[in-house]
């Protein structure tokens, strides 16, 4: 029996949160691909995301739609109160 979409997309995205310490990307599996989509902050860590996905992805195709997004350091120190 084949697995279904929702639990591979599920062990997919568990297994890139352990290995990859990502936690908000979002796996969908449609026609067979997993599409991998979200924010992470270098190619490096885009590129990470997408080995921890094909190696959980069992041989399927994975697209990666990740987007990198610029993290400005800050300007100012930052005051807790």
């Amino acid at each position: 029996m084949a697995e279904l979409p929702e639990y591979l997309s599920a062990h997919i995205q568990e297994r890139v949160a352990a290995e990859a310490h990502e936690l908000g990307i979002r796996v969908d599996v449609r026609g067979g691909v997993v599409h991998l989509r979200g924010e992470v902050v270098s190619e490096e860590r885009s590129r990470e995301v997408e080995e921890s996905a094909r190696d959980a992805a069992g041989g399927r195709e994975v697209s990666n739609e990740l987007h990198v997004v610029a993290v400005a350091e800050p300007d100012h120190e930052e005051r807790l109160s």
